[in-house]
């Protein structure tokens, strides 16, 4: 039985925007639609997650390899603006240390800051590094490259380089998947690119990161569809083998299974009606995903529009 859009927005913000996600949850949510109506369903939790506070990133599976969680992640990370972030998260560290940093005023204004604070310029510069080390470097809720990155990132808006490309400018190109140095890299003490053995902790990682930045959290919004319905080649940019389908179905698996790892994080993929109806590209085909998105409470007069999948109504 489907479930109206309105109905399902609307429980969305109620159970898991307004409250569990910020206080540190995390959810997994399927939407099984027609394809012409995936974008108007994610264009609504969209509108929903961003009046309530989160940064909203959107995937495309016909664009991005959603079935490698790498290549999932750089698209994330592209959508976030690293360097406001940063300087955000900075100046968040420095005010619960009492140290004040008007608003017009840069990171960069060391002297300025000193003087306003009433601190010489050598004792405030001590106090941003052993903020950044304990603050940061040993904040062991972030993955350790992430804590490393950001450490690398404030310390780029505190003292900017002026070689080329800079730490930061490094950093930044390690985190969207551009080619970067390797060497470089190992010098701030990062020994490997992202990849899948490490993007998913990087991934939660940003996800509490950004709630520490001012956002209630990261909303991350995936349409499946060029997963699960068979386009012609050449239809769109990915095309998707039998594999790549159980792989994405792995990625989504893993999702649900890490809810109680991660923090303020909500994952919602919108997929046509292949996701329950195809035989070939069907959720039914790996039965790890389909144990986890079976409606395991069923009325017969009515769905439930909090289960994990739901079928929203095609009319609306």
């Amino acid at each position: 039985m489907p479930v109206s859009l309105s109905e399902w927005i609307d429980l969305l913000r109620k159970e898991y925007l307004a409250e569990f996600i910020p206080s540190g949850g995390a959810a997994v949510k399927l939407a099984v639609v027609p394809s012409e109506r995936i974008a108007g369903v994610l264009d609504a939790a969209a509108r929903a997650a961003a009046e309530h506070g989160y940064l909203v990133a959107r995937i495309d599976a016909a664009q991005t390899r959603v079935h490698m969680i790498d290549r999932l992640f750089h698209t994330v990370a592209r959508q976030v603006d690293w360097d406001a972030g940063t300087d955000r998260y900075l100046r968040s560290l420095l005010r619960r240390q009492g140290i004040q940093v008007e608003e017009d005023r840069t990171l960069q204004e060391i002297d300025a800051i000193a003087e306003a604070n009433g601190r010489l310029r050598s004792d405030l510069y001590g106090e941003i590094g052993r903020l950044i080390t304990n603050g940061v470097l040993e904040n062991y809720a972030f993955a350790r490259e992430f804590r490393t990155a950001v450490a690398m990132l404030c310390w780029g808006r505190v003292n900017p380089q002026n070689v080329s490309p800079t730490d930061a400018e490094i950093i930044k190109q390690w985190l969207v998947g551009e080619k970067c140095s390797l060497s470089a890299l190992k010098r701030m003490q990062i020994y490997q690119r992202i990849g899948r053995h490490n993007a998913r902790m990087l991934l939660g990682s940003l996800a509490l990161w950004l709630s520490e930045v001012g956002y209630a959290g990261l909303a991350l919004l995936i349409d499946l569809d060029a997963v699960v319905t068979d386009y012609p080649p050449g239809a769109n940019p990915v095309r998707y083998t039998r594999n790549a389908v159980l792989d994405t179905y792995e990625v989504l698996r893993q999702f649900i299974d890490d809810t109680d790892e991660m923090t303020h994080l909500l994952v919602l993929a919108a997929a046509g009606p292949g996701l329950v109806d195809d035989p070939r590209r069907g959720g039914d085909n790996y039965t790890a995903l389909k144990l986890r998105i079976a409606d395991e409470v069923r009325d017969r007069s009515r769905p439930n529009p909090l289960n994990a999948m739901v079928r929203l109504d095609e009319r609306q």
